[in-house]
């Protein structure tokens, strides 16, 4: 079965940071569900992240097999040019935003998809469907 792109959830690197740290944690609450219901996605910016916070290069890779069936959003080259003009509006009205922000939410608005995040950053972007913490 094929997932619409608009009922994918794409899933912010402070998730999973909660969600493989803490077992009752609300991330892994929320994440679970997308989980089973097939609706979670990731982008290489946000597993390279995840990554790089693990230690030990076996915990690292059991992560990553244990990722790499999610629905992969790559950014497009088009992708990078909205990262760039969108970075430059919330410049020029004194927000600067990370890079990995910035193309996670263009990644989420071209594919018409949630984005799942307590990052404040994402509150600035407009249009951005937000998946609520349960």
């Amino acid at each position: 079965m094929t997932i619409p792109p608009a009922d994918l959830v794409l899933i912010d690197t402070c998730i999973w940071v909660g969600f493989f740290n803490r077992a009752q944690s609300t991330e892994r609450m929320t994440v679970d569900p997308l989980l089973d219901d097939d609706r979670a996605a990731i982008t290489g910016m946000v597993l390279a992240e995840i990554l790089q916070g693990f230690r030990r290069d076996d915990q690292a890779d059991w992560v990553a097999s244990s990722l790499k069936g999610l629905h992969a959003l790559e950014p497009t080259w088009d992708d990078w040019r909205f990262v760039a003009k969108l970075g430059r509006q919330l410049i020029a009205s004194g927000h600067r935003l990370p890079l990995t922000d910035l193309a996670i939410a263009a990644i989420a608005l071209r594919n018409d998809c949630f984005v799942l995040t307590t990052d404040p950053h994402f509150d600035l972007i407009a249009g951005l469907k937000r998946f609520p913490l349960q």
